[in-house]
């Protein structure tokens, strides 16, 4: 058997496959990584929201938070090792 770089081989089993059949194999992979986080972290929720949305809800009842943000300055020079 000659020697095929992964590269090549990769080319011919995608052009082998269907487009539903390539489909269905990359929903399997999916299903197992989903699968995997499950069983990693049995009782972790998906959160509803980003974390940014949450943390607004958070400080809402207090009447949020105004943040003053600084204006952007240049970089500084890096530091020397000499």
């Amino acid at each position: 058997m000659e020697k095929v770089d992964l590269q090549q081989q990769a080319v011919r089993v995608i052009q082998q496959l269907s487009t539903e059949k390539l489909k269905s194999a990359v929903d399997y992979l999916v299903y197992l990584q989903d699968a995997e986080a499950r069983s990693v972290y049995p009782d972790h929720e998906v959160p509803a929201q980003d974390l940014g949305t949450a943390i607004h809800e958070m400080f809402k009842p207090f009447g949020g938070v105004e943040l003053e943000i600084p204006p952007r300055e240049p970089m500084r020079d890096p530091p020397r090792f000499d």
